[in-house]
């Protein structure tokens, strides 16, 4: 036999451990996520949640009126957590969204069972100013900077909702009402718009049909201008409740 000969035997080991190293790899393979070893998946979540807070953090540094905005948002110092106020909070409302220009904001208000439901309670609503936490925060931030904060009756309302662009998801089995509700401008000392607050309802059916309330703050120069190019000043007089 020559020194670098092979014999069957040796073959035949080694062609059963390079099986039993195929199998292993195999059944590593199909081991769960969770059932590998800790520090590999726990450094994975902490990437991903280092992402998740950058991204937070870029977003609210894009905002437009920071003062405003953090009249009702909270954005804790590392970005890991984001939401309201807790004056909000204790009142329901849950963060739906932020913008450069807009904070948006909804409070789930009941589960009226149908559409025809919904529709009869929607047509009963008496809006109470001085029961509505958002707006009490909105006019506090704008008198806070000396600004005047004016309350606006539902008939205007329907058409400053209808100027802008909703943050609500639309689709069958949805329903919105957007003149059901107080509406608010800030303006400056100079008679300038600055900000808007306006409030709309939707209904959507799930296991019933729940009824939301939907709180979105806008602001910006371009917010602002549209307000001011579209309605006319005999219209904000004559839809204006009170001075804020």
């Amino acid at each position: 036999m020559t020194p670098n000969a092979i014999t069957l035997e040796e073959l035949t080991l080694n062609q059963d451990h390079l099986n039993r190293s195929r199998r292993r790899l195999l059944a590593m393979a199909a081991v769960p996520a969770v059932l590998l070893p800790a520090t590999p998946a726990h450094a994975v979540l902490d990437w991903l949640a280092e992402r998740a807070a950058d991204n937070r953090r870029k977003r609210y540094g894009t905002v437009l009126d920071k003062m405003l905005v953090d009249a009702f948002y909270v954005l804790q110092e590392d970005g890991k957590k984001e939401g309201l106020v807790p004056a909000l909070r204790e009142a329901g409302y849950r963060l739906n969204g932020l913008n450069p220009d807009l904070l948006a904001m909804q409070k789930f208000i009941v589960n009226t069972g149908d559409m025809a439901s919904a529709d009869e309670k929607m047509r009963a609503l008496v809006p109470d100013l001085d029961a509505d936490p958002v707006a009490a925060l909105y006019a506090s931030a704008g008198r806070g900077r000396g600004n005047a904060v004016k309350a606006y009756k539902p008939a205007l309302s329907g058409r400053l909702n209808r100027m802008y662009k909703q943050p609500l998801v639309f689709g069958q089995g949805r329903v919105e009402w957007y003149d059901r509700d107080l509406s608010f401008i800030e303006w400056s000392p100079q008679g300038r718009a600055v900000s808007l607050l306006l409030h709309a309802y939707q209904a959507s059916t799930s296991l019933g049909v729940f009824l939301t309330r939907h709180s979105t703050v806008m602001f910006g120069t371009a917010n602002a201008r549209h307000v001011e190019n579209s309605l006319r000043n005999s219209e904000l007089a004559e839809f204006e409740l009170r001075t804020l």
